[in-house]
């Protein structure tokens, strides 16, 4: 090709990295802390699915035939993490998460980790979620998973410096609860929510 035509052929966009190059510095890449989210024994309280007492109120979200069991106070402290945080679904109900959910929720839908699989076990997302986690890990930002681990959580499977948030360390029927939070993730939380209400 000669330098004429050269000059009329548009820029190539580069390739995607590998997970084994270190990243650019881009101004433009995302600091916030990545946060890999379930649903059932997380914002779904199993607990009030199996009718223990609860403190708060329950709202009972039908979704793709069956019921989900939602604390009144989850819808805020979910838009507190997505305003702290890169949020991503990583649960067995898949894009699902991203129907009749965030619609109670009044979020907008999320990412969705998925591997293609009918898996409902820790294994899949686990598989789904490494390449997600290795990659914002390698650019310096923080890893959450919020999952009803019972104790187990996939920490030879991901990636070192992933932080496990088990609902159900202390409970056999778990729900996610502000005070669950690490504590620079949950001050960020509780800043974003202090935030939006003397907005």
């Amino acid at each position: 090709m000669d330098d004429t035509a050269r000059k009329n052929v548009a820029p190539q966009r580069p390739l995607p990295m590998e997970h084994d190059d270190k990243p650019f510095n881009d101004q433009s890449i995302d600091s916030r802390p990545l946060v890999l989210l379930d649903v059932d024994g997380v914002i779904n309280d199993l607990g009030a699915l199996y009718h223990q007492p609860r403190s708060w109120r329950i709202d009972q979200v039908p979704s793709h035939g069956w019921v989900l069991h939602i604390p009144d106070y989850m819808p805020q402290l979910i838009a507190d993490l997505i305003a702290t945080a890169e949020v991503w679904w990583c649960t067995t109900w898949r894009g699902g998460a991203n129907d009749d959910l965030v619609d109670f929720l009044g979020i907008d839908p999320l990412p969705v980790i998925d591997d293609e699989s009918w898996g409902r076990t820790v294994d899949w997302k686990s598989v789904g979620a490494y390449p997600v986690a290795r990659a914002a890990l390698e650019l310096g930002r923080e890893v959450f998973w919020i999952e009803d681990f019972y104790g187990e959580p996939p920490t030879d499977a991901m990636p070192g410096g992933v932080v496990f948030i088990d609902t159900a360390a202390e409970s056999e029927f778990p729900v996610l609860t502000e005070d669950m939070l690490p504590a620079r993730l949950r001050s960020a939380v509780v800043s974003a929510g202090d935030g939006r209400a003397s907005a």
